[in-house]
């Protein structure tokens, strides 16, 4: 008869799991929080209650449903087979229509607890495991694996496990094979051709550099299933094996974190950081001080403004000005802003390779280069590339601008063919006064600055270019971001690309929290809807972030950052400085906790780095300020600090665990002090 069938679950019985909760291995799930002798039992219940459901199976429902259920399963199964079973056996759990239980145990192999729970699975024969953290399995003997031509029609059997095993039965008939066989016989989808499942196991196969299953159901439909079972070591796998981004079809040995050296010449100052921010967005202050923007309507006469995010649609932007102590009016100048970067990256362009001091930026998507630094008439590989031109102009009126060209640079180990170089002829002192020889953007190259004839023609980033290399696999399609105060001399600060440090993730004790990234204005934005100040949260609905090593502040909302200096003993808002100020004598415990979201987990941004720079011989400029009328926030280095940033371009999310120093150190660091930025136009 069609409903003469029960449901059943076969799970390991193993005294060696009640060492679970005193090991290692907090990853283990249930068996972690249980101290257990039966292996993933909640798995096991969980596909029983889904099977039992479906089929309307009330009374087997009431019996194995909820946290009572669970422990009447295992209470059954204990009492089933006595309290004197001292080693590992196999046990098989059936459930009657009636909620009836039944059990029935044999033999099963010894198996380490590493196996039973990891965290990744090894690679293929000839592929390198030693870029792989965690529990990794140690490999069990090897199978014979057939495959059954004839296939089998997907039934509701097969999806579901119950005793109507005449599909896996017949397979392994045909197959001349039994249960106790080192032998495997895969069963095939008559409809399509495709893998279902094993006779008796979860097949996983190596396709573009990762394991895959074979589908359990294309459309998450029960009545169009494709697939075979959706069993518990499929489930551990989809669920908890960690997604590790690596190369494993690339000599990974090649591949070496790229030092983000401390400029010795930059010179923290928190007014012209903020101008440079004023500068470079184009938002109007919403606090008072020197600097301000000017916005006209559009009408006869008015020449096209420059684009910013921060200026308002319907308005041209005519620059950036600042009033002097006699309230005169004057254009910012170089002297006004800061110049230059706090980290420098060594990259090598061209044939011969010429290096060249770049300042990473997630924040813009231009390639450039001064000419002093780099010479294209050296460079074997270069191609100039005809009625290609590029302009970065900014607020104040400063810009670079030049040729483009397609050369070979190597990053990282990485070698990128093709690259746009867009070669600095002309630049402002604003660009040339600076330490670096250049900049690399990481953001997204819709806002590659590239025109073709006078018509914009972006050009792919690095990365973008990385991501199109044939040796790149989907899941390496990304760099990552790891900075260190100068006021620490332990770490360095560095970048990776096409691999993550997955040492450094395992050093934060948590997973990666993995946000979506809105690139429709080619930044790296993601919702950041919250924020809480010593334990009070704020709800910022609506409200978005960009995460930019371009920027060494951190600019949130009016409402966040007076809410945060509330909370700061003698803190205030200097309109001298245009920005908040914090006593010099503050002390690292007076200091709040702060955190920001990014997606749905939020960061804290450590303590030190709430201090920017001295304003004057009594107070500090602080590391967050004002982002005024611009429509997000912009999370840049003071914030990135207190994490380890994975940018993670092919899959367009964002990624970050913690990455709080021990040590909270607010010395001074030794550099000048800042002056008010009040004096009269060069």
């Amino acid at each position: 008869m069609e409903d003469d069938f029960q449901l059943f679950s076969s799970l390991r019985y193993d005294p060696a799991l009640l060492q679970v909760p005193a090991s290692n291995l907090s990853h283990a799930g249930w068996n972690w929080d249980n101290s257990s002798p039966f292996y993933m039992l909640d798995y096991h219940r969980d596909r029983m209650l889904l099977a039992a459901t479906h089929w309307g199976w009330n009374a087997a429902v009431e019996v194995l449903q909820g946290s009572a259920g669970l422990k009447r399963l295992a209470d059954f199964i204990m009492s089933s087979i006595g309290d004197n079973q001292q080693s590992a056996i196999r046990v098989r759990v059936t459930i009657t229509r009636e909620g009836e239980l039944s059990v029935t145990s044999g033999p099963v192999p010894e198996t380490p607890l590493a196996n039973l729970f990891p965290e990744q699975l090894p690679l293929p024969e000839g592929t390198d495991n030693n870029g792989l953290s965690g529990h990794i399995p140690t490999k069990t003997p090897e199978y014979q694996v057939l495959v059954d031509d004839l296939g089998a029609a997907w039934t509701k059997h097969s999806h579901f496990k119950t005793t109507k095993r005449a599909v896996y039965d017949v397979a392994r008939q045909r197959a001349q094979i039994s249960l106790h066989d080192k032998k495997e016989v895969l069963i095939i989808n008559e409809a399509d051709g495709t893998v279902m499942e094993g006779s008796a196991t979860t097949p996983y196969f190596w396709r573009e550099g990762k394991w895959v299953t074979p589908a359990v159901s294309m459309k998450q439909d029960l009545e169009k299933g494709i697939g075979g079972q959706n069993g518990t070591s499929r489930r551990w796998a989809l669920e908890s094996i960690k997604k590790a981004a690596r190369l494993p079809s690339m000599d990974t040995k090649s591949l070496h974190k790229v030092k983000a050296i401390p400029n010795q010449n930059y010179k923290r100052h928190g007014t012209k950081s903020y101008v440079y921010l004023l500068n470079r967005f184009g938002f109007q202050p919403t606090k008072p001080g020197p600097y301000f923007q000017k916005f006209v309507e559009p009408g006869p006469g008015t020449t096209p403004g420059r684009a910013a995010p921060g200026v308002k649609p319907g308005l041209v932007w005519e620059g950036l000005y600042k009033k002097t102590k006699d309230q005169q009016q004057g254009q910012v100048t170089a002297e006004d802003q800061q110049n230059d970067a706090e980290y420098l990256c060594e990259v090598s362009i061209g044939t011969e390779p010429q290096k060249v001091l770049l300042d990473f930026d997630t924040g813009s998507a231009d390639l450039w280069v001064s000419q002093k630094s780099f010479s294209p008439d050296k460079s074997s590989t270069f191609k100039l590339q005809k009625g290609l031109t590029w302009k970065i102009q900014y607020g104040d009126g400063s810009s670079a601008s030049g040729t483009v060209g397609t050369d070979v640079l190597t990053i990282g180990g990485l070698t990128i063919k093709n690259q746009a170089i867009e070669v600095a002829n002309q630049m402002s002192p604003q660009f040339s006064q600076g330490t670096m020889d250049g900049l690399l953007g990481l953001a997204f190259s819709k806002i590659n600055t590239i025109q073709s004839n006078g018509r914009p023609d972006p050009q792919p980033t690095p990365v973008e270019n990385m991501i199109s290399q044939d040796d790149v696999p989907k899941d390496a399609e990304l760099f990552t971001s790891a900075f260190y105060s100068s006021r620490d001399q332990g770490e360095k600060s560095f970048y990776t690309f096409g691999w993550i440090d997955q040492d450094l993730v395992k050093e934060s004790g948590e997973e990666i929290a993995w946000a979506d990234v809105d690139t429709s204005e080619g930044f790296w934005m993601f919702p950041s809807e919250s924020a809480t100040i010593n334990g009070k949260k704020m709800a910022l609905s609506g409200n978005k972030a960009i995460a930019d090593t371009g920027t060494t502040l951190a600019l949130v909302s009016d409402e966040v950052c007076d809410a945060l200096y509330a909370q700061i003993k003698g803190a205030s808002y200097s309109e001298e400085y245009q920005g908040y100020i914090v006593p010099k004598s503050i002390t690292v415990d007076d200091l709040p906790n702060f955190s920001v979201a990014v997606g749905g987990k939020e960061f804290v941004i450590q303590k030190e780095d709430l201090l920017f720079a001295l304003a004057d011989d009594n107070n500090w400029y602080g590391g967050v300020q004002s982002r005024g009328e611009n429509p997000f926030d912009i999370l840049g280095d003071t914030f990135l600090k207190s994490i380890y940033a994975i940018w993670d371009q092919g899959h367009s999310r964002f990624g970050a665990v913690p990455k709080i120093e021990k040590t909270q150190n607010i010395k001074q660091q030794p550099q000048p002090q800042q002056q008010p930025q009040t004096s009269a136009p060069h």
